[in-house]
């Protein structure tokens, strides 16, 4: 089954959200960013879709080795 996936991630000063190959928009902070990707990811699988939302880790700690994806309501940890 296919899964339509927003991601949301860091690039200098700001906050992207993308779908499929395309930036959504800029944001300035996480939180901004992230709501506007959950809002369109219920959008979307309220028809039936689904759909992710990946959110990549900032700053000194993150970890390259993890990351979150979001599905529904339910965090999975995926391990590279």
């Amino acid at each position: 089954m296919h899964m339509d996936r927003f991601v949301v991630f860091q690039v200098e000063n700001e906050w992207l959200v993308t779908y499929g190959d395309r930036t959504q928009i800029a944001f300035a902070t996480r939180e901004e960013a992230e709501t506007s990707a959950f809002h369109a990811a219920d959008a979307m699988a309220s028809t039936g879709r689904a759909v992710s939302v990946l959110i990549m880790p900032d700053g000194p700690d993150a970890d390259p080795e993890h990351h979150t994806v979001l599905s529904g309501c339910t965090p999975l940890v995926r391990l590279n």
